[in-house]
């Protein structure tokens, strides 16, 4: 197979690459590895270790390194992560996880659903955004995997993606869900600000 150019940026990328190296978009030849990788037919998604694949069944949950505390959220088109301060307001505040101490900014990174996938993005944040131990340029997307490493500034974020429940109010709010210990009955809401948008609901 020849060298195959993204249909989303353009840019040439080696012939065994998986996602463009400009865009994150999926290619070609990562179309072709999942097809490979499908083995016995499943009754629902399996979500694996480094899958990218994100649709209308999958919510996004983080976990803090530091503290094993646990945001899980529904996302629709974006979501601005950051630090919500006097008229700035992030559609996910991460203030209660010390974000002002460890360098995040009051609007960092953004979260946008693409074509079955999640991309993030840094906003020209004052300390950067890490993917996986690599920092990210501003205002270029790259594609969200499930398991991956979301450093902002000195905020280390565990990624995952999980199934929606089959019961599950339309008003879900993102919550926190304490470290070492099961969920409560009630989930316990987190100091999230309403988006103003519809973004998270």
């Amino acid at each position: 197979m020849p060298d195959q150019t993204c249909e989303h940026c353009g840019k040439v990328n080696p012939e065994n690459e998986a996602y463009c190296l400009g865009c994150g978009q999926l290619l070609p030849a990562g179309r072709a590895m999942s097809t490979q990788r499908l083995a016995v037919p499943q009754p629902k998604l399996e979500l694996r270790w480094g899958t990218a694949l994100f649709d209308e069944h999958t919510l996004l949950q983080f976990e803090v390194k530091e503290t094993g505390e646990k945001i899980t959220f529904e996302l629709h088109q974006e979501c601005v992560l950051g630090r919500t301060h006097r008229d700035v307001v992030a559609d996910l505040d991460l203030s209660p996880y010390r974000a002002m101490e460890r360098g995040v900014s009051r609007r960092h990174a953004k979260l946008m659903r693409q074509s079955g996938t999640v991309m993030i993005q840094d906003l020209e944040s004052a300390n950067g955004t890490f993917l996986n131990g690599m920092r990210l340029l501003p205002h270029q997307p790259r594609v969200l995997r499930n398991n991956d490493e979301l450093v902002l500034g000195r905020l280390a974020l565990r990624v995952s993606f999980l199934p929606t429940p089959q019961t599950h109010s339309s008003d879900t709010k993102p919550v926190i869900t304490p470290p070492d210990t099961s969920p409560p009955p009630g989930p316990a809401q987190s100091r999230v600000n309403p988006p103003r948008d519809g973004h998270l609901r």
